[in-house]
């Protein structure tokens, strides 16, 4: 059995010299842009075997084109400019910079999750993972 994912938000919290809650929110708000955009039936499969992921994600939901500035519109343009898979994790990370970390600190946290899928079910992570090709291209090593 996989340890919960809340001791990976910690892991990774105390790694990265984090806040917790920043930590909480980046994994949350990934988990939930992969439980929009992959597979459902894969990605339902590994939130399985990871306790307290699909409640995690459902605690940090992606809304696209939530509130206006630049973020809204920004995710808006990508969307149009990459498809709206890419809207989903554009506006992802839109969310998780409002905790005050920076690109390279969320790419890092993002690329750690995907490891710790991996980790996990390899098979079963290559498959979620390749169903949302933008997260994959934003957070692979």
């Amino acid at each position: 059995m996989a340890t919960s994912i809340q001791d990976f938000v910690d892991t990774i919290a105390i790694k990265a010299s984090i806040d917790p809650a920043a930590a909480e929110t980046a994994v949350g708000t990934i988990l939930s842009a992969i439980q929009q955009e992959g597979d459902a039936t894969k990605v339902s499969q590994l939130f399985n075997q990871i306790p307290g992921a699909a409640e995690l994600a459902q605690k940090h939901p992606v809304v696209v084109g939530a509130g206006g500035g630049v973020l809204g519109s920004l995710s808006g343009v990508a969307s149009k400019m990459i498809g709206q898979d890419a809207g989903i994790v554009v506006a992802a990370i839109g969310q998780i910079e409002e905790t005050n970390l920076t690109m390279q600190q969320i790419k890092n946290i993002g690329s750690a999750l995907l490891s710790y899928f991996k980790e996990n079910n390899p098979t079963l992570a290559k498959e979620v993972i390749d169903s949302v090709p933008s997260l994959r291209d934003r957070f692979s090593r």
